[in-house]
């Protein structure tokens, strides 16, 4: 009787070893199972990458997005500057990515939609009934009237603002037009990233603001569509965008970076230190394909198709059927 009370007691012992231990090793293989992505995106592209991280995870339940939406500069100099891993960057101006990451951060870019500038406003915006492509500075001139943009330092449509309202005085042949439009806006309607204005010019706090065009269709609110000429939509208008130019903020304190005018390219990158490469390459090639800039077109993105890669031989191995190179056709 002895013996067999301490057998069943050492078994009891055997037993109650080994089951946390198998349980620890099931918790790890579920763990090492599930990915992580990561995705800073600007503002412009939170409403896009919301649905396709949501149909991503669908398809890959294996896989946990978290998006962080902010500026387009903003969100590389989250990598650049405060070390945050990253798997996906995707930006409003894909200048920011060669003028930033790399080749430090990143090897590659490529280019994927298109945008356009706009002048939003609400039906309750003063004038709202006579604005038009041809007398918006006018209106915006008028005592009374609160318009604004997001800060160029953080965000590209707020340094396309500025670039814009450049190549108006050019365009419409208004000495001092820059300037006049430039001090007509009070720090406070200056805000970090373009979307947030949407929110004020909703509330009536302001009239009118900068941002992109797929954000007011997105919105559902009315806008002044520009001249192709000040837009920044057309590739044909290069040559004059380019005659206009700013500072930015650059990586470091005290440096600044120049920025011309140029057409609104959206572009992405899988930085260096992505900690989660391969879901980071299974989210672009999604992103790329058919069924992802479908779901861009419902937000009211212009796709381009194929998107255009800065070095096609540095894209990752799987994504290189979905790009041609700059400059290809």
């Amino acid at each position: 009787m002895k013996r067999s009370r301490v057998s069943v007691a050492v078994c009891f012992a055997i037993v109650t070893v080994v089951f946390p231990s198998c349980s620890h090793r099931a918790s790890d293989q579920a763990s090492n199972r599930q990915q992580q992505l990561i995705v800073f995106n600007a503002g412009s592209l939170a409403a896009p990458i919301a649905d396709l991280l949501s149909e991503f995870a669908r398809l890959h339940p294996d896989v946990t997005p978290k998006q962080e939406s902010s500026g387009s500069l903003e969100a590389a100099r989250k990598i650049t500057e405060l070390g945050k891993p990253c798997d996906v960057l995707a930006v409003a101006d894909y200048e920011v990515i060669p003028s930033l990451l790399v080749p430090q951060h990143a090897d590659w870019y490529v280019i994927f939609a298109r945008n356009e500038l706009v002048l939003i406003y609400s039906p309750t915006s003063k004038f709202s009934d006579q604005i038009n492509s041809n007398n918006w500075y006018d209106v915006l001139l008028r005592p009374g009237v609160q318009y604004g943009y997001s800060n160029p330092d953080l965000d590209p449509a707020g340094y396309r603002t500025l670039l814009h309202w450049q190549l108006a005085e050019k365009y419409y042949h208004k000495p001092g037009l820059y300037n006049q439009l430039k001090s007509g806006v009070p720090a406070k309607n200056i805000r970090p990233k373009s979307v947030e204005l949407v929110a004020l010019v909703q509330s009536g706090e302001l009239d009118y603001i900068y941002c992109y065009r797929s954000i007011a269709e997105q919105q559902k609110l009315p806008f002044v569509k520009f001249p192709p000429e000040i837009d920044f939509s057309d590739s044909d208008k290069s040559d004059f965008y380019a005659t206009a130019e700013t500072e930015v903020a650059g990586n470091k304190p005290g440096e600044k970076l120049k920025v011309k005018g140029m057409p609104i390219r959206y572009g992405l990158t899988i930085p260096k230190s992505a900690p989660n490469k391969d879901a980071a390459e299974q989210f672009v090639e999604f992103l790329l394909s058919p069924e992802g800039q479908a779901i861009m077109q419902k937000k009211y993105l212009t796709t381009i198709s194929p998107a255009v890669a800065s070095e096609v031989d540095r894209v990752p191995t799987r994504l290189r059927r979905k790009v041609i190179q700059i400059g290809g056709s």
